[in-house]
């Protein structure tokens, strides 16, 4: 698996959970998928040696959580950065003030003792 078959699969994983409950999209904006792989293959420590099909393959275990951390990204539109945001007497509290903490559980983690 290539990273651009990663990012459409997240796209498309993405766009249907969002047309599921009633957001009308035709397409889920790609600049947010490019922003969460970029930040997960960031946490994830990939070894030196991974290619790009390894760390493809590897991310692609936990694309179902990718989706969701780009439909959190999504909707925190106009509360970018912030942990706790209110508006029209509506308030919302985020796990943390930009992707969710929870992502962290789920990636893969290279990291080792030396």
């Amino acid at each position: 698996m290539t990273l651009l078959e990663l990012k459409t699969t997240i796209q498309t994983k993405a766009l249907a959970y969002m047309t599921d409950t009633g957001e009308s999209l035709t397409t889920f904006p790609g600049s947010i998928v490019d922003m969460v792989l970029d930040y997960a293959i960031g946490e994830c420590h990939f070894p030196p040696y991974f290619d790009e099909d390894k760390v493809a393959t590897r991310l692609n275990q936990c694309s179902g959580a990718l989706a969701m951390a780009c439909i959190e990204v999504y909707s925190r539109v106009g509360a970018e950065g912030e942990k706790a945001h209110s508006e029209n007497a509506i308030s919302r509290t985020f796990d943390g003030a930009w992707i969710s903490t929870r992502l962290h559980d789920v990636l893969p983690n290279y990291v080792g003792v030396m």
